[in-house]
């Protein structure tokens, strides 16, 4: 973070400094001019929020807040987006200082470091006693923040990944797409098997020389890969979170299927490294690939706009069913907050549907920067006027699909367990330097003894 920044905070408090400076030196007493109150003369309550972003991230929320200071006069939101990695730097030595912004957000992972560490407040009580009520069953993956029973967040925007389809390459190959599929069947048209078959006759060599350029599946890659485990019906952990799984009949099933999609060239096996080459979904060699339904949207802009029609669809059901991943950011109240009603208030209105309507109303479109972050939002026009090239209700059907809930596990280091640990064995089996068997045991064996133990 630059130290040397000049927030809201910072000036209020050297202008307030300045001011009683004046006063001193001029001895006199300070009367409200002519029609102004003394609560209008009160230096406001400057209330921090920090999330991870850019610069377009920056703007939403400075947009944002003048939304809410216009409702809460006295009020003022000190805003900042920092990159992500800064972000998560940053965060977590905030809060071992106790000088954390008075709200932050927080992905799975920061949200359960952050209560390990104390550092965001119980809100249980005020979630309870808010007038007029938040209707907390309307609030998408409450279990993000949930930890014994408490309630420790609310959501600032929420993501499913699904697969992304080209609908100009199933068209040419004069085959039904796959939202056609689910729609129509659902997990007896669109499941492992038919992805196979169709993959196998979306994957071609266009240029002849024995070797596919174009494929019908991007690879396993992410979280992809977890819900895939999960569609067979395998999984990281045990519900109580004190068990490798990765190695279970079930989960190793599931790695089969995976190292077949390679086997039968319908996924490229990962150390062909065909996107240096552009083969990817951006340039239309590639008829599915994973995609979010809050980051991947950005390229219905104008000038982020693909050359080709697409769409959103569920994972394939497996036998364990339809698996979608899925997870929020959550807004927290930093423990060290010295205005957690105020602090609490603001992150109200930013999970709020007000907050999406009001933005959108004014000329923001939050569909492009953020997911919803309640089911009401799949109605509003907020959402679905922006998105309306997409199967609106496909996306919604991610968000019943993401389950059990939450799915990042209540361990230690989990984004280590899923995207280090888990990830890179699942690469060593469709490398084919292991078997699915290898692979499990290597992942259960590294698990149980760096996070388990």
């Amino acid at each position: 973070m630059n130290t040397n920044r000049l927030t809201r905070r910072s000036f209020l408090n050297l202008a307030g400094t300045m001011s009683a400076a004046s006063l001193l030196a001029a001895c006199a007493v300070p009367t409200a001019a002519p029609g102004v109150s003394e609560d209008a003369m009160a230096e406001p309550i400057v209330i921090g929020w920090a999330r991870h972003g850019n610069e377009v991230s920056q703007a939403t929320e400075d947009t944002l807040a003048g939304l809410f200071q216009e409702a809460n006069p006295g009020v003022e939101i000190d805003a900042l987006a920092l990159p992500w990695s800064d972000y998560n730097t940053k965060i977590p030595i905030d809060i071992a200082g106790g000088t954390a912004p008075d709200t932050f957000t927080a992905h799975p992972a920061l949200m359960i470091n952050s209560h390990a560490a104390g550092g965001a407040a119980n809100l249980t009580e005020r979630i309870n006693a808010a007038e007029p009520g938040i209707n907390y069953a309307d609030i998408l993956y409450p279990g993000d923040a949930e930890f014994d029973g408490d309630i420790f967040g609310l959501p600032q925007k929420s993501c499913t990944h699904q697969i992304r389809y080209n609908k100009d390459l199933f068209a040419e190959a004069g085959l039904p797409t796959p939202g056609e599929l689910y729609w129509s069947g659902g997990a007896d048209a669109w499941n492992f098997n038919s992805f196979v078959e169709i993959g196998q006759q979306l994957t071609k060599d266009l240029d002849g020389d024995g070797a596919p350029d174009q494929y019908a599946y991007a690879g396993i890659g992410g979280t992809g890969n977890v819900a895939m485990l999960r569609a067979a019906g395998g999984d990281i952990f045990d519900e109580a979170v004190t068990q490798c799984l990765v190695n279970s009949p079930e989960s190793v099933s599931g790695l089969e299927y995976m190292l077949s999609l390679v086997e039968k060239e319908i996924i490229p096996s990962p150390e062909l490294m065909v996107n240096e080459l552009g083969i990817n979904f951006d340039t239309g060699r590639m008829a599915m690939a994973g995609g979010t339904t809050c980051d991947s949207v950005q390229a219905l802009h104008p000038d982020k706009r693909l050359p080709f029609a697409w769409d959103f669809v569920v994972l394939p059901a497996g036998p364990g069913g339809f698996r979608c991943w899925g997870d929020t950011d959550q807004s927290v109240v930093s423990t060290s907050s010295p205005n957690p009603d105020q602090a609490f208030d603001w992150i109200v209105f930013r999970a709020s549907l007000d907050a999406w309507e009001q933005a959108y109303d004014g000329g923001m479109k939050l569909a492009f920067t953020d997911g919803p972050t309640r089911w009401s939002t799949f109605d509003s026009r907020a959402f679905t006027e922006p998105l309306g090239e997409l199967d609106i209700p496909m996306i919604k059907e991610g968000y019943r699909h993401t389950n059990p809930d939450p799915f990042v596990p209540r361990s230690k280091d989990p984004y280590r367990v899923l995207f280090s640990i888990y990830a890179t064995e699942v690469n060593n089996m469709l490398r084919g330097t292991k078997t699915p068997q290898e692979a499990a045991d290597d992942a259960c064996a590294l698990i149980d003894s760096e996070i388990l133990a």
